[in-house]
């Protein structure tokens, strides 16, 4: 028999190549470039204000701390060693110089020990540097205890503010495809900042203390503000104020204002940028103006001003990659994500337990048969043999005999349906005294046995079939947990663009959703704002707007339809319009009068751009067959638009149709699924005929050799995939159509005969004729119900 050959166009897809971003803890590249060296830079400079830094004028922990920060790094090690140094040398250049020597030490012995994360090792190592130099600097003044004591306390110090700064510098270090500090991290950005700035401020330079040093406190805490609210800016306020206050760089009451003017600037983050930078600008100036006039000199308030205005003129974008501003967005990312892990733990618990129920209807009887046949035959001796001489003799002196004799009697039930006196051996018939009673035993007890085994034998089908359906649960379950991963990806940016777009309109959203499906075509738009009180108005604004900012043909989801909530929001929902459609047709006709068609077809079209074509047909003709199909239809598209997957459809539905009645049940499936964005289709065939594809004069053929749904508990899915080109008409056929035309190996030349003949791009026409002309060929052959199903794939034209 000629082998239907199976005309598939491949798909080439470049291959994807994926970078791996992860970040090594062990060490860092003994070159760094790129955008590294303004890190490194910037690390160095704020290592320079790190060790002028002294504490309370007389503790200078702040230096060391700042080099435990880069055990273990090394070119960043070094780069902090050199700035510290330069910045703390000059002052006292014996505890310095001994400081540095201890900390190139257990860098150059202990340091490839260390990894990044490993904080409290940092910190302890930078305080024994720090408690080396303490003791030799306190030998060198003479022993003092003083000097032991401001040691042993510059040592304590150094294990707090490494701590306290770490997660600092591996957030500015490392390297995530998207910055977004957590409060840890922002808490060391701060204390690296403030560090930095109460440096600055024991330099003995009027620009530098009264210009340069209120313009970066300025900027920093608006910075803070405009990020955290109020809580950031105050916290902000507070930590540079305390750094300075500690390093003598203000007293109490400066202290005091930072706090304040972070505070205030903070209320006004809603507001914007603008009301936040004038808060942030005369809270200072007014409370120093009111307590101490003499603290506002014009050099000071001019930086402070000048550091306001820079933050104020800064792009928002350079904010949000400094401030990683859309913590709060993450946060709630963060929120549901938990949310989504604590509903897959549920589902997979329900899971389990669904899977633990279907193994109790799972019934093993292993060696139970010869248990049944060894209790028949003590049966058959207890009710034929009592009260015969013969008894102890038979089953006690020539037991293996007669245990033989029995099995050879049942042997004869099993094969015959009974067994009669001629069949039973000479030896038998000359020993037993009651050798008609026994044989009449015999038949009568298997007879009973035979019942039981029949009907044992359904109780055990129910019960594989209820595990079945148990294990089937399970699996949908397992499923679902897995579907519960983010399938879109949100477009922010489109998001803001369609607001902007919207607020030169005069309309102002309250809420913008702009998603995209992973993988796929398919933008979908969600806004809400308070529009016309449902009159309508507001579809005819939005439409064309939400066209020209995504750039691409987008429609309402629900042309008719304007969703107000009670408050007067409207909530309107926009989609892509896929570049293709797919119009569909059906013409069937039923084996006999007056019967209805076994055959069930439908088509449906999923807002994700997913249009899907099945064909059923049921076992037999009539009302049953009709059912049958129908119900596997019905099933499919219940599923499809609750976006289950199709092969759990399918394995479903397989397991519907075994159930059914506890009869034999079974059903073709036959089904074509198109993505209506890039035109890839996808048949799936469960005892249906080959599906053909007319395209250009030719006749492209798909079969999959499988068995309908119904008949065997777990079904073989065979997909075959390919892309449709313009034009295509699609034909799904039941196998009546293609009995008539002689078989489905000849199916393809005639149906490439009849459209050469008469070609036909409307898909109800074409049904109607591949019906009407297959009715002519059916002459010899019997009368089955015929059902064509046809559908034109064509590109949409751009409207002018």
């Amino acid at each position: 028999m000629e082998k239907t050959e199976i005309i598939l166009e491949q798909i080439v897809q470049e291959p994807v190549v994926t970078q791996d971003v992860s970040f090594h803890t062990k060490s860092v590249p003994k070159l760094i470039h790129g955008k590294d060296i303004l890190k490194f830079v910037l690390l160095c400079a704020m290592g320079v204000c790190w060790g002028k830094a002294e504490m309370l004028h007389i503790l200078r922990p702040m230096g060391i701390a700042y080099i435990s920060l880069f055990f273990g790094e090394g070119i960043l090690f070094w780069g902090a060693l050199v700035s510290v140094g330069v910045g703390c040398v000059v002052d006292i250049p014996l505890k310095a110089g001994a400081a540095l020597a201890a900390a190139c030490a257990i860098q150059l012995t202990l340091g490839r020990f260390v990894d990044r994360e490993e904080m409290l090792k940092k910190a302890l190592l930078g305080a024994f540097a720090m408690a080396l130099s303490g003791i030799f600097y306190a030998i060198s003044k003479g022993g003092l205890t003083f000097h032991f004591v401001i040691g042993g306390i510059e040592s304590i110090l150094v294990v707090g503010i490494s701590l306290l700064a770490q997660r600092g510098v591996i957030f500015l270090w490392e390297k995530r495809s998207v910055p977004v500090p957590s409060r840890e991290e922002t808490l060391g950005l701060v204390f690296l900042l403030g560090g930095a700035i109460a440096g600055l401020s024991t330099m003995e330079h009027p620009y530098l203390q009264q210009g340069l040093l209120p313009c970066l406190l300025a900027y920093f805490l608006a910075a803070c503000a405009w990020r955290d609210g109020m809580g950031g800016g105050a916290a902000g306020g507070m930590l540079f104020g305390l750094m300075l206050y500690l390093c003598g760089g203000v007293d109490l009451l400066f202290f005091t204002v930072l706090g304040v003017s972070g505070l205030l600037a903070g209320c006004l983050k809603d507001m914007g940028r603008i009301p936040l930078v004038l808060v942030h600008i005369i809270t200072p100036l007014l409370f120093l103006f009111y307590t101490d006039a003499s603290l506002v000199a014009p050099l000071w308030a001019g930086g402070w001003a000048l550091g306001a205005v820079g933050f104020l003129l800064t792009p928002k974008k350079g904010l949000v990659w400094m401030t990683g501003s859309f913590w709060e967005k993450e946060g709630s990312k963060d929120k549901y994500i938990r949310k989504k892990e604590l509903l897959e733990e549920r589902l997979l618990g329900f899971s389990k337990a669904f899977t633990a129920l279907a193994k109790t209807f799972v019934h093993k009887e292993d060696g139970q048969e010869k248990k049944d046949v060894s209790k028949l035959v003590d049966t058959i001796a207890e009710r034929a043999c009592p009260g015969c001489g013969m008894a102890h003799y038979c089953w006690n002196e020539e037991l293996y005999r007669s245990y033989s004799m029995t099995f050879s009697a049942l042997s004869y039930c099993e094969g015959k349906g009974r067994v009669t006196l001629a069949q039973m051996p000479e030896s038998f018939c000359q020993m037993c005294a009651r050798k008609e009673i026994f044989v009449e035993t015999v038949n009568q007890v298997y007879e009973g046995y035979r019942r039981d085994r029949i009907w044992l034998g359904r109780l055990a089908e129910c019960r594989e079939l209820v595990g079945q359906q148990m294990k089937a649960v399970s699996d949908i379950l397992s499923g679902l947990s897995g579907q519960l991963e983010v399938g879109y990806v949100f477009l922010e940016q489109a998001g803001e663009m369609l607001k902007e777009e919207c607020a030169k309109e005069g309309i102002r959203l309250r809420d913008v959703r702009v998603l995209e499906e992973k993988n796929r075509y398919g933008r979908q738009v969600q806004i809400s704002f308070r529009g016309c009180g449902c009159r309508g108005v507001c579809k005819s604004k939005i439409l064309p707007l939400v066209k020209r900012t995504m750039n691409r043909p987008m429609a309402l989801k629900e042309p008719n339809a304007c969703h107000c909530e009670k408050d007067g929001i409207c909530t309107l929902s926009f989609m892509e319009v896929p570049a293709f459609t797919l119009t569909t047709a059906t013409a069937f006709t039923s084996a006999q009068e007056n019967q209805p068609v076994g055959d069930t077809s439908a088509f449906l079209e999923t807002d994700k751009g997913m249009a899907l074509m099945a064909l059923s047909d049921g076992m037999g003709q009539g009302s049953g067959a009709a059912e049958e199909s129908r119900t596997a239809i019905e099933l499919l598209e219940q599923f499809t638009e609750a976006g289950f997957e199709r092969d759990l459809a399918v394995n479903m539905i397989n397991s519907a149709l075994l159930l059914r009645k506890g009869e034999e049940s079974y059903a073709t499936l036959d089904i074509c699924a198109v993505d209506l964005f890039d035109g890839r289709a996808e048949f799936i065939k469960l005892g249906a005929v080959p599906s053909y594809i007319s395209r250009g004069g030719r006749i492209l053929t798909v079969t999959s050799h499988t068995l309908p749904a119904g008949i065997l508990q777990q079904v073989q899915i065979v997909k075959n995939e390919m892309l449709l080109k313009d034009g295509d008409m699609i034909f799904l056929l039941t196998d009546g159509v293609t009995e008539a035309l002689g078989g489905e190996n000849l199916t393809a030349a005639w149906l490439k005969e009849k459209l050469e003949k008469f070609p036909l791009s409307n898909p109800q026409d074409a049904a109607e004729y591949i019906l009407k002309e297959a009715q002519k060929e059916m002459a010899d052959v019997p009368k089955d119900d015929m059902t064509v199903l046809a559908g034109r794939f064509w590109k949409k034209r751009k409207s002018a």
